[in-house]
């Protein structure tokens, strides 16, 4: 390990001294750091970052007063304007049998729809179990 010095905004070394806990500042920049380096490398393609960024603008558009998650109606404009933009890149052929055997050789031989939604799940309680562990180390400062 090197030890380095770095200027930051007040309201930065705030932020990151809070979220940092008990893990403490340095560990929250490094945390941060190793994300954003990981996040350059992930291999990504245009029309991926296009309708990524299509969902952003969407997301912005519709936040208001009250957010998609509290709003059925706002909620169905969502989902059908993300159908729309899946639907709009939908790929005409099957692709590489690998990518499909790669799938099912983790998730067994299950449809596509299965398998998306056994991967939705899982992200669903992984985020849940960061957002309980932040959320302890929030309650355990008071």
């Amino acid at each position: 390990m090197i030890q380095t010095a770095l200027w930051l905004p007040r309201y930065m070394h705030e932020q990151l001294k809070s979220e940092g806990g008990e893990r403490g500042l340095g560990e929250e920049i490094r945390r941060r750091l190793e994300y954003a380096f990981k996040a350059a490398q992930a291999p990504t393609d245009q029309i991926t970052n296009e309708v990524l960024d299509q969902l952003k603008d969407i997301f912005r558009d519709l936040s208001g007063d009250d957010p998609w998650h509290a709003n059925r109606f706002v909620y169905d404009v969502l989902r059908s304007a993300i159908d729309t933009l899946l639907a709009n890149r939908r790929p005409s052929g099957e692709g590489k049998p690998e990518t499909k055997a790669r799938l099912q050789a983790l998730y067994g031989q299950k449809s596509a729809e299965e398998i998306g939604r056994i991967i939705g799940l899982v992200a669903i309680k992984a985020y849940g179990r960061e957002r309980m562990g932040q959320a302890f180390l929030e309650g355990s400062k008071g």
